[in-house]
């Protein structure tokens, strides 16, 4: 190989290795001032210089969402979240974050931003996100409790991985509690918390749904003997 060339591999090598190496630190600062809530620091890191070519734009605005977010500050963030929308961001990174905030807002019963959220869904053209989502208004906004069969069949058919999955499996679980169903809403319920994480959305009103069930003299197999719902 000719030396001129290979040096000019090593200084790029290097340099994206720095770049690379300056990003993880950047990101680090960002998620230990969110750790220890001292969102202003948060606020004046994304105004550095640096942030504009450390991290996307994308990035960008979705830590300054998580800041209106995680300090309660729902008026910036709704406000904040319309600016998104406005903007153009690759296709993932936008069905991700408008589903997000979609079931976010969901669960805090703040259903107006919801339902604005998920007219911008309808426009990423994505079927699957849409009709999970239109199930999920349907069955916690709209109180419909006979979409059990078309959400399983959609299971059945391998069609939702990760959250979505969970999400579906908490989903049957609701309307079949509100069916009197109580020994198969148990295990939906249960299956929806083998699927999603701690962290997750729907997550602690599962595991309360769980308990009550419980109380009520409701209870798991074991799981070892128990074939899974999903």
């Amino acid at each position: 190989m000719n030396p001129i060339t290979l040096i000019i591999i090593c200084i790029l090598f290097l340099l994206g290795l720095t770049y690379l190496l300056m990003r993880i630190i950047f990101l680090k600062g960002l998620n230990h001032a969110l750790k220890q809530e001292d969102y202003q620091a948060v606020r004046i890191l994304l105004k550095k210089s640096q942030a504009k070519w450390l991290l996307s734009d994308y990035l960008r605005d979705l830590y300054q969402a998580r800041v209106y977010y995680l300090s309660k500050d729902e008026e910036s963030l709704i406000s904040h979240l319309r600016y998104m929308m406005n903007k153009s961001y690759e296709k993932t990174d936008e069905e991700q974050y408008l589903a997000l905030y979609y079931h976010t807002f969901l669960t805090q019963g703040n259903y107006d931003p919801a339902l604005e959220l998920l007219e911008q869904i309808y426009q990423c053209e994505n079927d699957k996100l849409i009709r999970y989502c239109d199930w999920t208004r349907d069955v916690l906004l709209n109180h419909r409790n006979d979409l059990c069969d078309e959400i399983i069949a959609a299971l059945d058919n391998k069609d939702y991985y990760g959250f979505p999955l969970g999400t579906c499996a908490y989903l049957i679980a609701v309307q079949k509690k509100r069916l009197g169903a109580y020994e198969e809403a148990i295990l939906w319920f249960d299956a929806a918390k083998d699927v999603l994480q701690p962290q997750d959305l729907y997550f602690d009103d599962i595991v309360k749904e769980i308990t009550a069930l419980q109380k009520m003299g409701y209870q798991l197999p074991q799981k070892k003997t128990r074939k899974k719902s999903i």
